[in-house]
């Protein structure tokens, strides 16, 4: 644990150097990335059907914010890592694990682990009660399906990395108490998802799950001493809730998933309890002395 939090002190830690590289990673390079995409949904527009045709935005909807990840969270992480190497002057692995390389396998482990759990309490809940789901797969799928696989990769990663790994190492520098560090760490995370509900119950609930599943990242993190297995995590949870199983009024909109349901704002927050005690008793056996380390 401490081998990957005192990564902060092979570089220079001065508090502008963590405005300027926060600065970068979020304002400066989804400004950039929202022109960007502003002047290719004109053009789309403009050529399609004249002036007029941009006031009709509403087919864009998924598929522009979709993009909009891709080249937002490219950008970011390209912010990222000019401030780890030139402003922060470390290697940007240094944010990533202690051992000095990207393990794949970490990464596929906590996806394909958290994507069976997920699926199998998914299921359940599905022929529980089908009542309310309905089932698709039409054209608009592949394209769904291809638009998540740019996005949300990039997406989960950079923000593990930053959250789990640059964020947190930053605030060991300050608080050397894991646990308060990984509250702290999972409020900020969970707060900024804020705005991904449509309404303000779904807006309390995702909030709430974003702040659980913060928790288990970071404890995941600190246990195996790196990010990989929680980006594995992260990615195959974007993947899930947007490819295979969405809902309408969080996040990302309508979607063409496989599965479209209404969100359950008050069930929601206790199933991601029941899969981040799987996931954590999956991820660790045989290891839970790393997991132990943490709070002695």
């Amino acid at each position: 644990m401490e081998d990957f939090l005192n990564n902060v002190y092979l570089g220079r830690n001065d508090a502008w150097r963590y405005v300027m590289t926060v600065f970068m990673s979020f304002v400066a390079s989804n400004v950039g990335a929202g022109l960007i995409l502003g002047v290719i949904i004109a053009a789309v527009l403009l050529l399609k059907g004249g002036v007029g045709a941009l006031g009709d935005l509403s087919s864009f909807s998924g598929p522009t914010l979709l993009i909009m990840v891709a080249i937002g969270f490219s950008a970011s992480m390209f912010f990222l890592y000019v401030g780890l190497k030139f402003i922060h002057q470390r290697d940007f692995i240094s944010a990533v694990n202690s051992r000095g390389y990207l393990d794949w396998r970490r990464i596929l482990r906590g996806a394909g682990t958290w994507f069976l759990i997920v699926g199998v309490l998914d299921l359940v809940s599905v022929l529980a009660d089908p009542s309310g789901v309905r089932f698709n797969f039409g054209s608009g799928f592949w394209w769904l399906l291809i638009l998540s696989i740019l996005a949300f990769p990039v997406q989960a990663s950079f923000e593990e990395i930053f959250f789990r790994g640059y964020l947190m190492q930053g605030i060991w520098s300050v608080i050397k108490r894991p646990v308060p560090l990984i509250i702290i760490n999972s409020a900020i995370f969970s707060v900024l998802h804020w705005w991904n509900g449509a309404t303000l119950s779904m807006s309390l609930s995702i909030t709430v799950s974003t702040f659980i599943i913060g928790l288990v990242l970071a404890l995941v993190t600190l246990a195996d001493d790196g990010v990989e297995m929680a980006m594995g995590v992260h990615i195959a949870n974007n993947l899930y809730v947007s490819v295979i199983h969405s809902s309408p009024d969080a996040g990302l909109g309508n979607l063409p998933s496989l599965m479209v349901s209404p969100s359950d704002p008050y069930t929601a927050p206790l199933t991601l309890l029941l899969a981040s005690a799987i996931l954590v008793l999956i991820l660790f056996r045989g290891r839970y002395q790393d997991l132990g380390r943490i709070f002695r």
